[in-house]
């Protein structure tokens, strides 16, 4: 057989080889080729927890039918601050089986949810996948599994619903109750053992009834990225093959035009009762902002001094006024480019885009200045603390956690200060 010599042919044959892996590439990721697993919830123990634990007056129950599983929960109102109650599905059994072996969903990137709500006015939901790894879980302890957290509050979603696992985070009580390594900071869907499922954490009080048909995880045999990553690589050793052969000493001059910054735009994400953007959007927030912002990116935690005290002697609507008018001295204080988060009861977060760590402490000063000599509701007298933290090559799980132990360093040694 003759080879080829005539180095054109060549050229030809390596264009048509390149076309083509591209062409399959391209075709790979719009046939959208996905693998399934179901979550047998016949075989799974059901069980319910409600607030009744804690002395509140929640009353949560279940049923199992033919359409899968109906879960009630009747909030009730008490000394707690949030009532709660949850479906929990257990696919493991934590206190009977050993190795301790859960379902590997870490090759799945969504987890699909077909559930009905039966009330007028659909509440948020939260989902929870729980992990076990020995590094920070105990055997037969359920409170030491990592609660993988999601909460959407929108009133009306697809049946089914898909979540992508990508968009679940750690609640920031988890962390600071067990105050892991960064190693072990992020998500772990590895090792899961229980799926939790309850209305969302500032819920109203009423009676909420849902029904759980099915639990579906998806995701890709060979994942997007690595798809992406094989015809980004082709594609750039192919360019750089042209420009190392190209005999033209000209270089094209790219124009370095700076593109105006996006303005952050929101949907109905915001917390009722202060005003502020909740957590959903936060996770918009981080979305939206210009990746050349996030390299000084820095977070300003703030907390109310005293307002378990505030809260116990003052009504809710008291206690309402009192947040607005926090919310609105913190956005009258901070500069138009921040974006203010209701984190907890007593916590918000503000997001600062390109800024540095000394400017943020600038800026968290300046509001708890603001807030001391300003006048409140019923004469109260408030004052706040604050905690900075700025972006130093980590995700945004380990930049909140830093900022948030930042705040604490504050809260164990005084108040109404700022420490970075």
């Amino acid at each position: 057989m003759q080879k080829i010599k005539d180095p054109s042919r060549k050229k030809f044959y390596a264009v048509i080889a390149l076309i083509s892996t591209t062409l399959i590439i391209l075709a790979l990721l719009h046939l959208d080729i996905d693998k399934h697993q179901t979550i047998n919830l016949n075989s799974a123990e059901i069980k319910v927890l409600d607030d009744r634990i804690s002395q509140g007056e929640s009353v949560a129950k279940f049923v199992r039918t033919n359409q899968g599983i109906e879960f009630s929960c009747q909030i009730a109102n008490s000394h707690l601050e949030q009532p709660f109650c949850e479906l929990i599905i257990d696919v493991q059994n934590l206190s009977q089986q050993a190795p301790f072996t859960g379902l590997d969903l870490s090759k799945y990137d969504q987890i699909g949810l077909w559930i009905k709500h039966n009330h007028p006015t659909q509440p948020g939901t939260r989902i929870e996948l729980r992990n076990f790894n020995p590094s920070y879980s105990e055997a037969d302890k359920v409170e030491t599994l990592k609660y993988n957290s999601f909460e959407y509050l929108e009133a009306y979603v697809s049946n089914p619903v898909w979540l992508k696992l990508n968009d679940f985070s750690i609640p920031q009580w988890w962390h600071n109750r067990h105050n892991l390594s960064l190693k072990h900071g992020g998500t772990d869907f590895s090792n899961i053992y229980s799926i939790a499922i309850a209305p969302s954490a500032f819920v109203q009080e009423g009676n909420y009834k849902l029904s759980i048909e099915r639990v579906e995880l998806k995701g890709k045999y060979i994942a997007t990225t690595t798809l992406l990553s094989i015809l980004i690589a082709l594609w750039s050793f192919a360019i750089g093959y042209i420009i190392h052969r190209s005999s033209s000493p000209k270089q094209n001059k790219v124009s370095t035009t700076p593109q105006p910054k996006q303005t952050l735009k929101f949907g109905a994400m915001s917390d009722p009762h202060s005003g502020a953007l909740n957590r959903i959007g936060l996770r918009k927030c981080f979305d939206q902002i210009a990746p050349t912002d996030l390299q000084h990116l820095s977070l300003i935690f703030l907390n109310i001094d005293y307002y378990e005290d505030i809260s116990s002697e003052f009504s809710p609507q008291v206690l309402d006024k009192l947040l607005q008018q926090f919310v609105s001295n913190i956005s009258e204080t901070c500069r138009s480019s921040d974006t203010v988060v209701r984190w907890d009861s007593d916590e918000f977060l503000l997001v600062c885009p390109d800024t540095k760590l000394s400017q943020a402490v600038d800026v968290a000063d300046k509001i708890r200045n603001h807030i001391q000599n300003n006048e409140w509701p019923n004469k109260i007298k408030l004052t706040c603390s604050s905690g900075v933290a700025q972006m130093y090559g980590e995700d945004l799980n380990d930049l909140i956690s830093r900022a948030n132990k930042a705040l604490y360093s504050v809260k164990n040694t005084g108040n109404n200060r700022t420490a970075a």
